[in-house]
């Protein structure tokens, strides 16, 4: 995909039927994001539940 093509807006409906434009560069930037995170999310919980979070760095993951 050319540097470009990044940035074509792509047009698309959530499950309300809202229409939006997105470039297919933010929504690639979006996805890679948005696990993240939930992944602090879920480590908040823990520490709240006084439980030990995981690490959740990708340097960290893709070191292993």
């Amino acid at each position: 995909m050319t540097e470009d093509a990044l940035d074509e807006p792509v047009i698309y409906k959530n499950s309300r039927q809202t229409e939006f434009h997105s470039s297919i560069r933010a929504i690639l930037t979006h996805v890679s994001l948005h696990g993240q995170y939930h992944r602090g999310q879920i480590n908040r919980l823990l520490r709240l539940a006084e439980a030990e979070p995981v690490n959740v760095d990708f340097i960290t993951f893709i070191r292993s």
